[in-house]
């Protein structure tokens, strides 16, 4: 359920003063420079933004925007603005806004136009209308294309009753393309449809004995994925309901499909645990949840206990999940993940900390019979100890630790295994050192690391050193510098050594305004070959040259 919205109550309006406004402007931009031969960032970037609050006898009204470079093919920045006013458990949403419904239905997609949301006791009502997408026509003049999308308008609403503890609610959604909304080019190769799609759904929480929890949401699709095909009223003898006809047209690309979850959680003092179950039938789909996947059922849980009067942690997870579960693809996919933890805290100044995870990735037939040269079956280790060591006094405060990270790749497919087998080692040891009295301080660190791959290895032997420092008799201006070498060593290529540098610098002006600078740069130096064919064989990774500086300003108020 949506947490109740407080704000000032009306028969404090005489105690309250008329008028009130704060909030913050600012902006950056970054520059960037590598030798990379697809580089992977733009060379100059920039962005503006501001968030304001005004307040009358009470009544809040949030204001904020955005406004960045968003493609070298719009002739206008990207932009978006939006307001959300709010009075005791009322809120009006107009602009770019966001409302959350379900993770089935409509969750993490904002919208332009329309919504409100009322929360009294009890109860919640929210409903939204407006644009999900804006139009975007093909453009193959500029360098970058753009993936081209329809205008999609959606609106919904969702009604709930219950707390915090046991709550139930229904939730509906709609969203549909404009097919004659953007152009498209006569040679273009890229397939998009206009869509059209309602979403029906239900959320629920039930709490027994203040310790137990059951939790879960469950949804039904229906998905034109093409409106260019005619309406239909019936699939073969059988007519499709009323019901669902009322919700939305069906054609021949019609898709009927349904997605559901639950967790079952036990909280008690020193221990809580979590069983979950999640399933996603091929094909199910919600236009207002972007970038979720279907055809996957998964089981997971959680424990989390804590002995010794909470010194000792520990923690551990299972999930394991699996496609096609229809048995219509080729193979079936099964990942299955394992994780332990161990955090124990030996006394006031020792901390420990232990973890290890294995993932296992394996393909099972389908539609087809696999042979042990085309199966996927990987198992990854990873062990990670990292201890760290305070103390301190009235003039430093002292930090030591380390960190030792082992991974190993077992591949069990005869063909590919020589490629992907392999173990890494990395470790590292720092110490840093703050003197409280001057607001300075220093760190230095030693790392390694080693990758071993077949008949051939790479290591690297790094040493870093930098400082921080708050200056000025208001300690306004803040600088941080480091500088770092590496040791670069492969068994079957020339490397070259790394060196690094960065700084970044912010300065705090009346209270208010504050100014920031930033610069990094790390390069290579070349390596000597010969004979001159084998620059072929140079690792790009450890000879590169990259630079990137920023600079930031906000003010406050």
């Amino acid at each position: 359920m949506t947490p109740l919205l407080h704000a000032q109550d009306i028969g404090t309006l005489k105690d309250q003063k008329p008028f009130t406004f704060h909030g913050s402007i600012g902006g950056g931009a970054n520059a960037f420079s590598s030798n990379e031969e697809f580089p992977t960032r733009d060379p100059f970037s920039w962005n503006l933004y501001g968030n304001f609050t005004a307040s009358v006898y009470g009544l809040s009204l949030p204001f904020s925007f955005a406004v960045s470079q968003y493609s070298e093919s719009y002739t206008t920045p990207f932009s978006q603005f939006g307001i959300s006013p709010t009075y005791k458990w009322a809120k009006l949403h107009l602009g770019y806004r966001n409302i959350s419904f379900s993770p089935l239905v409509f969750d993490g997609h904002s919208f332009m136009g329309a919504g409100i949301e009322l929360s009294p006791r009890n109860f919640y009502f929210g409903a939204f209308y407006g644009r999900l997408n804006k139009a975007i026509s093909e453009d193959h003049r500029t360098e970058h294309a753009v993936e081209p999308q329809y205008e999609r308008t959606g609106y919904g609403a969702k009604v709930g009753v219950g707390g915090d503890h046991t709550n139930f609610s229904l939730q509906y959604f709609h969203a549909k393309d404009d097919e004659r909304s953007i152009e498209r080019a006569q040679d273009s190769l890229t397939t998009i449809l206009p869509q059209e799609n309602s979403v029906v759904g239900s959320s629920w929480k039930f709490t027994f004995f203040k310790k137990v929890t059951l939790s879960g949401d469950a949804a039904f699709s229906v998905l034109n994925r093409d409106l260019s095909y005619t309406t239909i009223d019936s699939i073969g003898e059988k007519e499709i309901p009323r019901i669902i006809q009322k919700l939305i047209p069906i054609n021949s690309s019609s898709v009927f499909s349904w997605s559901g979850q639950m967790q079952l959680a036990v909280m008690l003092r020193n221990f809580n645990a979590v069983l979950g179950y999640r399933r996603v039938e091929p094909d199910f789909k919600s236009l207002g949840v972007p970038y979720a996947l279907d055809d996957v059922e998964m089981i997971s849980a959680n424990i989390n206990t804590n002995f010794n009067k909470g010194k000792i942690n520990l923690h551990a997870s299972f999930n394991n999940q699996h496609n096609n579960l229809q048995n219509m693809l080729n193979s079936k996919l099964i990942t299955q993940t394992g994780n332990i933890s161990l955090n124990t805290f030996v006394s006031q100044h020792l901390n420990i900390n232990m973890n290890m995870t294995g993932v296992r990735v394996l393909q099972e037939d389908g539609l087809l019979q696999l042979t042990e040269e085309q199966r996927l079956d990987q198992t990854m280790f990873t062990a990670v100890l990292s201890p760290s060591l305070n103390f301190s006094n009235y003039r430093h405060q002292h930090t030591i630790s380390g960190n030792v990270t082992y991974t190993n790749l077992e591949d069990k497919n005869p063909t590919t295994q020589a490629q992907t087998n392999g173990n890494n080692l990395s470790s590292s040891l720092n110490y840093g050192i703050y003197f409280t009295q001057k607001y300075f301080d220093l760190n230095t660190s030693v790392l390694y690391s080693v990758y071993e791959q077949q008949n051939s290895d790479y290591s690297s032997l790094g040493f870093n050193i930098g400082g921080n420092m708050q200056v000025l008799h208001s300690r306004s201006l803040n600088l941080q510098g480091s500088i770092g070498y590496f040791l670069n060593k492969a068994s079957d290529s020339p490397t070259g050594n790394n060196y690094t540098f960065s700084f970044n610098g912010s300065y705090m002006l009346f209270n208010s305004h504050s100014l920031g600078l930033s610069a990094s740069y790390m390069i290579t130096p070349p390596v000597n070959l010969n004979p001159l064919n084998e620059i072929e064989h140079v690792p790009y990774a450890v000879n590169s040259k990259m630079f990137t500086a920023g600079i930031t300003y906000s003010y406050s108020f």
